[in-house]
């Protein structure tokens, strides 16, 4: 950049019964070549004054702003080179479209209040004030809010000094590090307080009025979550707070903004009485999200919006490594290839998918990426290239990475580069094959013998001859019980040599993002195996999983699924039983038109019906995290699917619980709730919508809201 900015000084003065904020700021910029002309990036706001000085010297300017190129452009009546000041005084709107600088509306005590908040991500802080709103635009931020005495204002740094004048309080906050505007953090409202501490970084859990009680376990894991990844990555958190936030009116899941993160209420809070164990391991994982964050993505910045799914991916995938050692009895590597990869497995599988690396020109560009290939496939990349160099190698290049460019801005091949040194490895070869063309590859194998016959070609849905180019560098890794065969996988076709004629699973331990189908001969081997439970349970989950897309993508007939599932009627893991109940599920419902409908019905009937009577309906004290979501879905399914036994008592369970809410368990009340909606009438449609109008918080109103969305009849 030619001209960029150095320093930020911001004054900001909300008004929350106007619903508009004053704002004045002197941008300090560096010029590196002679220059008439600034721009700015500007939106929705109106210019009041703009004053450029340079060398103690006003230069005479006219600034116009363009609402259709979001920018402010300032034109100089002489040239100017080197440091110089822009100071400029701003009006804008506390819209109500949760971008930009916005107010969020909220219920206390039956009065409707307000409360002004960010959200900056990806082009927005262009909203609350002119700046050069680029990643790689990056300086410091000295900011003060104005705010009514009743009022408390939050930002990126602490409170350096308070000072009152009148009604209201002027606000000085610390001088930032050196960051990107997307990062900046303005919060003004009736707030409330949990703080803790780790090491000397103060932590808080910032609530609206009444409820920072249900932070205490957000804030015991972020204290947790902070030093690990302090350790991990080599590198203290570098601000002296992190703040959490929770917000009422909030568009994303949450924002990390730097040392002060922004969270949805029902990602942020949580209520044992009242919240589900699903809610709970929600929580955990965006939290461990946001944090991870706070090095990756805020202390080294992507250059540019192209490599936002490195920033989504990394901070995905270190989520769950990290909630996973606090907490291993929840199988969360388990749960990330039923949800993250099968998630990005089917988007991905579509003739409409995009590379994950793919060219961003435009605000609305940046918007339209941030999907599950952004952050579920990119998770999946990365777990496959920590598998393939090591995880002492990927760390040790990870934290190269970080030391190198901290406070700076690097590219994905910064990464690749790093990675590869610490490893010795080919890493930029492997790692671009999956990042700049779209899809993922079916790996075929055919046995001879000792001898494995393999090929690739891109896996769709839907077949097309159009759509068929691809070739991957496949991290080929050929389980055998004591051992394992590992080879990079770059040609269509290639042979190996294996010294046992059964007992191999490919992709084992599924840490590979491609699908394999197993000849006729093989899959008779691998029955056997998962039968006996000779074979880990997550190469269990990949075996029926691939054979059952693959029989949705005609490219395996229904029949040979439905039998190979015979195998996991006494399957104990929770990741096997959660997906061959979602398949033969999925099947049920596709089944309608089928020759042998009825058939098809029974398997996933039975499978459910035999889940269910293993846990029972009651939670038990011996039940593991996974069971209560294996149960739920169980109930609801088996609801859906109109079985007598489960809708009557669903149903008696549904009435106790309009008369008596504290007699469903919270992992319940969805499935019961559902059921009720898909069997009901619009006396159950009233009964729901009170519940939701009465219900105490966010989560509660939620469940309700979603069951109403379920009604068998239309109509409704």
């Amino acid at each position: 950049m030619d001209t960029a900015p150095i320093n930020y000084e911001l004054i900001f003065d909300p008004d929350l019964k106007r619903f508009t904020f004053e704002g004045k700021e002197k941008i300090t910029i560096n010029c590196k070549k002679p220059t008439k002309s600034i721009s700015l990036n500007c939106a929705e706001i109106k210019i009041k004054s703009c004053v450029v000085e340079s060398n103690k010297k006003i230069i005479s300017s006219i600034a116009k702003t363009n609402e259709k190129s979001e920018e402010l452009k300032i034109t100089l009546k002489e040239k100017i080179k080197g440091q110089a000041t822009i100071s400029i005084e701003f009006q804008g709107i506390l819209n109500d479209r949760l971008l930009g600088f916005y107010r969020s509306q909220y219920k206390q005590g039956g009065k409707t209040k307000y409360l002004a908040t960010t959200q900056f991500e990806a082009a927005d802080a262009r909203r609350a004030f002119p700046c050069w709103d680029e990643p790689e635009a990056k300086a410091t931020f000295d900011i003060s809010i104005i705010a009514e005495n009743k009022f408390t204002a939050i930002s990126n740094m602490p409170i350096k000094s308070k000072k009152k004048i009148g009604g209201k309080t002027i606000y000085k906050f610390g001088k930032t590090p050196v960051m990107s505007t997307y990062l900046i953090y303005l919060g003004v409202g009736e707030f409330e307080y949990l703080t803790g501490k780790t090491g000397k970084t103060q932590i808080r859990v910032i609530t609206t009025k009444g409820n920072k009680s249900k932070g205490k376990y957000s804030l015991d894991l972020g204290k947790k979550l902070l030093t690990s990844y302090e350790k991990y990555f080599g590198i203290k958190y570098p601000l002296p707070k992190l703040d959490l936030i929770a917000v009422p009116d909030f568009a994303a899941g949450a924002m990390e903004n730097w040392g002060a993160i922004t969270f949805r209420e029902t990602i942020l809070l949580y209520d044992p009485k009242t919240s589900s164990t699903r809610t709970k391991q929600f929580i955990a994982e965006v939290i461990s999200h946001e944090i991870a964050h706070q090095w990756f993505g805020n202390l080294v910045t992507m250059k540019w919006w192209n490599d936002l799914w490195l920033n989504e991916s990394f901070a995905t995938f270190m989520a769950t490594k990290f909630v996973d050692k606090f907490y291993p009895e929840w199988d969360l590597w388990n749960q990330f290839v039923e949800d993250a990869m099968n998630v990005a497995m089917g988007l991905d599988s579509l003739k409409t998918t995009h590379p994950i690396d793919v060219k961003v020109n435009s605000p609305a560009e940046i918007r339209e990426i941030f999907d599950a290939i952004s952050y579920d496939k990119g998770g999946c990349v990365l777990r496959m290239l920590e598998h393939y160099v090591g995880e002492p190698n990927f760390q040790k290049g990870l934290k190269e990475y970080l030391k190198k460019f901290k406070y700076q801005n690097a590219q994905g091949q910064d990464l690749w580069d790093a990675i590869g040194k610490a490893s010795k490895m080919p890493v930029s070869v492997m790692v671009n094959s999956w990042l700049k063309q779209p899809g993922f590859p079916l790996v075929e194998i055919k046995q001879e013998g000792t001898k494995l016959h393999l090929t690739q070609k891109r896996y769709l849905l839907e077949p097309d001859k159009k759509f068929t180019k691809g070739k991957w560098v496949v991290p080929l890794s050929i389980g055998l019980g004591d051992s394992t065969i590992t080879k990079l996988f770059s040609q269509k076709s290639t042979s190996i040599k294996i010294p046992k004629t059964i007992g191999f699973v490919a992709n084992y331990g599924r840490k590979g993002f491609y699908r394999v189908k197993y000849d006729e001969g093989i899959l008779l081997d691998l029955k056997m195996l998962v039968d006996q439970k000779q074979i880990p349970p997550i190469d269990r989950w990949a075996i029926q999983n691939d054979l059952y897309s693959l029989c949705v993508s005609g490219d395996e007939n229904v029949r040979n699924y439905l039998d190979f599932s015979d195998a996991y009627f006494e399957e104990d893991s929770y990741l096997a039983s959660i997906n061959v109940a979602h398949n033969l599920t999925s099947l049920y419902f596709r089944a309608f038109d089928e020759k042998f409908s009825d058939e098809i019905k029974e398997y996933p009937i039975n499978y459910l019906r035999k889940i269910l009577s293993d846990l029972g309906w009651e939670p038990r004290k011996s039940d593991k995290h996974t069971d209560a979501l294996l149960r739920s879905f169980a109930i609801s399914a088996l609801g859906k699917m109109d079985d007598e036994q489960v809708c009557a008592e669903a149903k008696r369970r549904y009435q106790k619980f309009l008369k008596s809410p504290k007699s469903l368990p919270p992992d319940l009340i969805d499935p019961i709730c559902s059921i009720a909606a898909w069997n009901g009438n619009s006396k159950t449609y009233s009964e729901l919508a009170k519940l939701y109008k009465t219900a105490k918080t966010m989560e509660e109103k939620l469940r309700f809201l979603g069951a109403m969305c379920g009604f068998k009849d239309t109509k409704l």
